[in-house]
């Protein structure tokens, strides 16, 4: 009776466990989705702003016109020039096409994750995973985060390093 008891309180702790790792995997993969487009969007949009303010300056300098036209030409190409500047500098600052590389990598490796689980249920139909076999998973699980933040805790540190440096 008591194997029985410990064996049905064993499986309801599988099953808690399971559906624990279920909703996490995707809480996470949802927040990392949004922060991974969010970086992209971001790392996208400077570098398409620098590229077109940088032809913007190059277009006024070379283009032929008389005074005063002339003079105002070149003070937006002028404007533009430090708009380019800035935004360079703020795009290496913030290192959003780093942090969309890295959440990439998240986003997969969780994806990854719950393909597996999604195996492994289907291995054992209906019936709970053993234990020994959703401890692999829930320690992977904890490892790809601990990478995320490794990862993000270096690159901030590098990225404070060059700018000391």
């Amino acid at each position: 009776m008591d194997t029985e008891y410990a064996g049905s309180a064993e499986s309801a702790a599988a099953q808690r466990k399971l559906a624990w790792l279920e909703a996490e995997l995707e809480a996470e993969l949802k927040d990392r989705r949004r922060r991974r487009d969010w970086d992209r969007r971001r790392a996208l949009t400077l570098q398409l702003a620098t590229v077109s303010l940088s032809a913007l300056v190059t277009v006024l300098l070379g283009l032929k016109v008389g005074e005063p036209l002339a003079a105002r030409l070149a003070d937006v190409a002028l404007v533009s020039g430090a708009l380019v500047t800035v935004l360079a500098a703020w795009a290496a600052f913030f290192g959003y096409r780093t942090l969309w590389i890295q959440r990439s990598d998240t986003v997969h490796r969780l994806n990854s994750l719950r393909r597996r689980l999604g195996l492994l249920k289907a291995e054992y139909g209906g019936t709970v995973p053993e234990p020994s076999r959703l401890a692999p998973l829930i320690d992977e699980y904890q490892a790809i985060l601990e990478d995320d933040h490794d990862s993000w805790v270096r690159l901030r540190q590098s990225e404070a390093g060059g700018a000391a440096g």
